[in-house]
Parts: structure tokens; sequence; C-alpha cells
């Protein structure tokens, strides 16, 4: 199955010892879906192309789901399915 990158906007807290947190997602048609909680951070590759971004594995409605930063470009995407 081949993947696409999709640049998403993320809310994100910043916590005073250090580091980020992203809260909310908000997709390209505007829906928005909460963080449930973030289960790990790592760097770690991605299905797509992308330089070892940081990957969050994420809790949204109950679902485990991968959420990267790419720190070089100080961007967010997730990966979706090619259709």
């Amino acid at each position: 199955m081949d993947y696409q990158k999709v640049h998403v906007e993320v809310e994100v807290k910043f916590l005073k010892e250090g580091g980020m947190r992203p809260v909310r997602i908000k997709w390209t048609d505007g829906r928005t879906f909460l963080i449930e909680r973030v289960k790990f951070i790592e760097r770690a590759s991605a299905r797509v192309g992308s330089v070892l971004p940081v990957r969050y594995t994420c809790i949204l409605a109950g679902r485990e789901k991968y959420l990267y930063y790419e720190p070089e470009e100080m961007r967010w995407f997730v990966e979706t399915p090619v259709q």
C-alpha cells in the first residue's frame, strides 16, 4: 500500500519543563480531533519521504495514530493511504 504525506494544523502545548505536546489536530477539511493521550515520542522514519521526523504515537477517538513533526520544516503531517 502506498501512502501520501498530508500536512495538518496542530494545536500544541509547550511545557514549562521543556518540550511540546500536540493537543488537537485540524484536518484539511476543517474537522478537528482531540488528542486524548500521547503514548510515545521518538525519532522514527515515516512511510513517506521525510528526513527522520519526530513521531508522536497518539490516541484519537480511542485509536492509536501516528502524527509526525519535521523540525527542519517546522511542520506537522500524517500519512494517509493513496486512493
